[in-house]
């Protein structure tokens, strides 16, 4: 929902639409738990802070953090009429009590926890506590592939794979740093494989690929599980 555009600091536009398809679903009865992440503005802003002299990489987190919740608290209020009357955020995602749907309300929405992950980590600590056993990740990129498709031309992408042979792509990294270009964080991925939670990887600006995943339709992404 964050623009890739300088011009544009959110995009409403695509907000729109994406809370239409929820809405669909919400008629329904449908419930989700949306954890946001930060976006263009907020890489753009921890490139800033690293220019001006900020190079410790908690730091670097608790920034990218801090953005991840002021996009929630707009999408927040974008859909208040369905969403819980406040975000989750930092402490509250270790807090069962705080990761719980209103009385009449069909959407939590949470920014970010603590520092040291990503936005994935904080998709699955609500999934976890909402007892959610597949995360629907919309990500800049459209799928999982064999390698980075960037750097690599023959890579191939893949329609599911284990975790196994996820953290094999991704050379079985240990930790995350801010900014890491993993379809999945490997501190999430590894976590997620102890869970028994599944994630789903497609391409965010495919609005209609998405509501075929929440329809159960076949999609275009990678299912990891």
């Amino acid at each position: 929902m964050v623009s890739k555009s300088e011009s544009v600091i959110f995009d409403f536009d695509f907000m729109k639409k994406f809370s239409g398809i929820l809405r669909k679903m919400i008629a329904q009865d449908s419930k989700f738990g949306i954890a946001l992440g930060g976006g263009y503005m907020m890489r753009k802003l921890r490139d800033i802070a690293k220019e001006a002299g900020i190079s410790e990489d908690l730091q670097l987190h608790w920034i990218g953090t801090t953005y991840n919740n002021v996009n929630a608290e707009i999408v927040r209020a974008y859909m208040s009429d369905v969403c819980n009357a406040r975000i989750v955020a930092y402490e509250d995602y270790y807090d069962k009590d705080k990761v719980v749907f209103e009385k009449g309300k069909n959407v939590i929405i949470g920014g970010g926890a603590r520092a040291g992950h990503s936005g994935d980590m904080d998709a699955l600590l609500m999934a976890k506590v909402l007892n959610i056993k597949t995360i629907v990740s919309l990500k800049n990129v459209d799928a999982v592939y064999t390698a980075d498709p960037k750097k690599d031309p023959s890579a191939k992408q893949l329609n599911k794979i284990t975790w196994d042979e996820y953290f094999k792509i991704i050379g079985y990294k240990k930790t995350h740093q801010p900014g890491g270009n993993y379809p999945i964080d490997p501190i999430t991925a590894a976590d997620a494989k102890k869970s028994g939670v599944e994630f789903v990887i497609i391409d965010g600006s495919n609005l209609e690929n998405f509501e075929k995943v929440l329809k159960g339709e076949k999609f275009a992404g990678t299912r990891v599980f």
